[in-house]
Formats: structure tokens, sequence, C-alpha cells
């Protein structure tokens, strides 16, 4: 004869299973958002850690000789890997910096400059002779922005791009081992595994910048450059560091990016995204920027990566390769990785006129990201609206018992939902996801285990679709 439960210890283990799950549901938010455990002894992850060690190895701020050295390393790299490397050298002056400014500025904060005069160059050239009083700028007028390129090409003529940009130099105070040398040592083991690929199915161009630090300098040099090659490159992948930790966060588009996003989640065995992230950008870091600011203004398309934890090392002297967090390094490698060999065996010209923007966020624990178009996201929003308004008329007019407490939040979640929807539809889905569980939760009442499953439910999608934001954020502005 088996034991047999009272009342209060069956609801005791109840209690306690829903809590456990919903912890469980809270982990796996925040481990979902995080870089997946480093293999140490892979040779590829080996050698990317030696080249960061021995290149991330102090200031290198353009048109400095530490920032010339810096480019050496590189190329040296790239040809020891046995490809050749193409220098793009463009002459700048403080006339051209304003240049770079002033679209930054533009597109950043919705701001002018003004015209150059007299007074921007001093204040600039102040800036220059306080860190680096030997500058070419103070002594000649001019540096020189030196730009490295490297292409793979396909056989096929006809064959679609792949651009991977990130930036070599750093700003005035900085090893830049993560911000940025370390997508940069990511960038040369992709082109290490492809260097002898014969079958590429689409072109890969690797290009390491200059001067992004003071004003996104090279990304404006390339623009200016190549022009031919804002519609031949269809998908441009520029790589990041806001901090030296966490997962590699696809952060900002270039627009009408859904065949885009859609590749990335393909690509990539832990793909992290959140298309509300470049609300936040824009909203609350209108004073930050990145290559990807110019290369966007002046027409490519792609996708803005960035690591976003550890933001107390950012642009801070302590910012050395010994401080990157070796998970963020392993998850940066096989990212680049990832995407390299997803063009090489796909041709990316199938993203060429793509006219659909793209909803995307990190959602289960496992698998990839969840990615539709904002129409679709926007008809989902609608049905669940009315659906939810449906049942409660159904209630109402059946006059079947419902909590009122149940009523009051599914009319609130409604309120909110359209209010979102019509101000903010980017981040709709937040909330019609729960309302329906929500709604189907309530219709259930009176089945008792099939309302307790669906109202815990409602609550884990609420966790999962809530969780990884919040935590993102108070990573971000360095609150844990």
């Amino acid at each position: 004869m088996g034991m047999k439960l009272s009342k209060g210890t069956k609801t005791t283990l109840s209690a306690v299973a829903i809590i456990l799950i919903l912890v469980a549901a809270v982990i796996a938010s925040i481990w979902r958002v995080n870089p997946p455990r480093a293999n140490e002894n892979d040779p590829q992850f080996i050698q990317m850690m030696y080249n960061l060690e021995r290149m991330a190895t102090g200031v290198r701020w353009v048109g400095t000789p530490e920032a010339a050295y810096s480019r050496d390393q590189i190329i040296a790299e790239i040809e020891a890997i046995g490809l050749t490397a193409t220098i793009h050298r463009t002459i700048f002056t403080f006339e051209d910096h304003h240049e770079a400014r002033q679209i930054i500025a533009r597109v950043r904060r919705g701001e002018e400059l003004g015209p150059f005069d007299a007074r921007y160059r001093g204040t600039y050239r102040t800036f220059v002779w306080h860190w680096f009083p030997n500058h070419p700028l103070l002594n000649q007028g001019y540096m020189y922005v030196d730009n490295i390129l490297v292409t793979l090409e396909s056989s096929n003529p006809d064959a679609g791009s792949i651009m991977f940009v990130a930036h070599y130099d750093t700003t005035i105070n900085t090893p830049g081992a993560a911000d940025a040398m370390l997508p940069v040592v990511a960038m040369l083991e992709a082109m290490r595994v492809h260097a002898n690929s014969d079958n590429l199915a689409s072109n890969m161009h690797f290009l390491f910048t200059d001067g992004e630090e003071w004003g996104a300098l090279g990304a404006l040099a390339f623009s200016r450059n190549f022009p031919d090659m804002i519609n031949n490159v269809d998908l441009l992948v520029n790589l990041e560091a806001m901090g030296n930790a966490g997962g590699v966060v696809a952060f900002e588009t270039s627009g009408m990016d859904l065949g885009m996003v859609r590749a990335f989640n393909r690509a990539v065995s832990r793909p992290i995204g959140f298309h509300w992230a470049e609300w936040v950008y824009d909203t609350f870091l209108p004073g930050f920027f990145t290559d990807f600011t110019i290369f966007r203004d002046y027409g490519f398309r792609g996708l803005n990566f960035a690591i976003v934890g550890g933001g107390e090392y950012y642009h801070t002297p302590y910012d050395t390769p010994e401080n990157v967090n070796r998970n963020t390094a392993w998850h940066y490698l096989h990212t680049t990785l990832e995407l390299a060999e997803y063009a090489a065996a796909n041709d990316l010209a199938v993203l060429r006129g793509a006219n659909s923007n793209a909803l995307f966020f990190t959602f289960l624990p496992w698998g990839n990201m969840l990615v539709m178009s904002t129409a679709l996201a926007n008809v989902f929003t609608v049905l669940a609206f009315v659906a939810t308004l449906g049942f409660l008329a159904y209630r109402f007019i059946t006059k079947r018992k419902m909590s009122w407490f149940i009523t009051l939040i599914l009319i609130m979640l409604m309120a909110v939902t359209a209010v979102t929807l019509l101000i903010a539809s980017h981040l709709a889905y937040m909330l019609w996801m729960p309302l329906l569980i929500l709604s189907i939760a309530a219709f259930l009442k009176g089945r008792d285990i099939y309302y307790k499953c669906a109202m815990i439910a409602a609550v884990v999608v609420t966790l999962l679709l809530w969780v990884p934001p919040i935590y993102l954020l108070l990573t971000l502005f360095q609150i844990i």
C-alpha cells in the first residue's frame, strides 16, 4: 500500500517544483546570452591567443609608429598564412577628421558640427599635442591612415561577397586587447582556414581598418576610395568590443536585414542577437560609434557585433590579453569562423534585393534565435490582441466565472501591448507572447492541471523573454 500525501505536503511540493522551474528558466536565460566554455587545447584557439598576446602590447593610436608596427605585424602574419595583403594608404588632415566627425554626429545624434574652422583645428591640434607631441599631424599637417585588405575570390564571377571588418588601432591609453585586437586575430584564423580554398561559393574580404578610435577614419577612407564595393558586398560583418567579457551580440543592422539575420542565425552555432539592442544603442549611447556608423551611412549592408561585458576594462590600460575572458575569446573565434564557413559554402548573392526588416531575439536556452519579419511580428501582435479580446467577450457573454485578478492582468496587458505596437513595435513581441499564453490559461480555468500548466508556461515564457535583455542591460551599464 503506497503512502498517501497530505494536501499540505502536495501543496508544498507543487510550490517547490514551480519555484525550481522558474529558477531554471532564469538561469537558462542568463546562460544562453553568455559565451560557451572555451576549449583551451584547441589549436586554432591557441594560435589566436598567441597572436593576441604578441600583438596587443601597447597603445596603437592612428598615425604613430606603434600603429605602423601593429600594421606590419598583421601583414607579416597574413604573409605567413600564404596570402597577399594590400595596404590602402590615405592622407588625412584635420579637415578630413572633421568630415568623419560630422557624419558621426549626424548619424548618431542628429546634430551638425558646423563648418571646419581654425577653432576646430586648434582644439584637436591641442589634443594631439597633449598625448603625442611628435605626431605627424603636428609636424607635417597630415598623417597616413593605413587600411589592410585581403581578398579570397570565388571562381564564380557572379558570386556574392562577405566582408569582415575590425580595427587594429587603439585609443590613447590602452593596449586594446579586446577592443579590437581580439576580432583582428579571430579574422586571421578565418583567413588561415580558407587560404587555400579553391571552391568558395562567395568572395571573402578581410578589412583591417586604421583610425577607428579617432572618428572611424579607416572606414571613411575605404568608403570614399572604393564606392563600387558598396553594391558588391552583400554582407558586411563589423566586429567590435565595448568590454572584454560576455557573448558576441548582434546589436545593429543596416536595415532591410531579414536575409542577413537569417544567414547569421543559420551560420553560427550559438547566435546571440536582439533587434531592440539598436534602439538602446541609439537612445542611451549616442556618443558611441563604430566603423559601422560610417559604412552604414555610405550604404553598405551588414551587421554590427560587439561584446558588452567587462565594461570596466573598456578604453583603459587594463584591456590586456590576460584580462580578456577566455570563453568570450572562444565565442568570438567561432562566430567569425562559422560565418566564414557559411559564406564559403553558400553564395551570398541571394541576399541582394532584400526588402524586409527583421525582428530577432535570443529566446530558447538552446538552438538558434527566433527570426521573423517585422510585418509578421506585427500580425502576431494584432492576432494575440484580438484573440484575448474575443476570449474576454466570450467569458462575459457566457457569464462564465473568471478571476477578477486575471481579467485585470489581461486588460492591462492588452492596453500596454496596443500602445507598444503603436509607439515601439520592436518591443511588442515581449508582451504579446505572454498575453496569448495567459489568455489560454484563463480559458482553461476550471480544468485544474491544464490551467496550472498554462499559467506556469506564461510565467516561464515571460522570464525567457525578459531576463536576457535585463541581464544584458545591467551588464552593459556595469550594474552587475
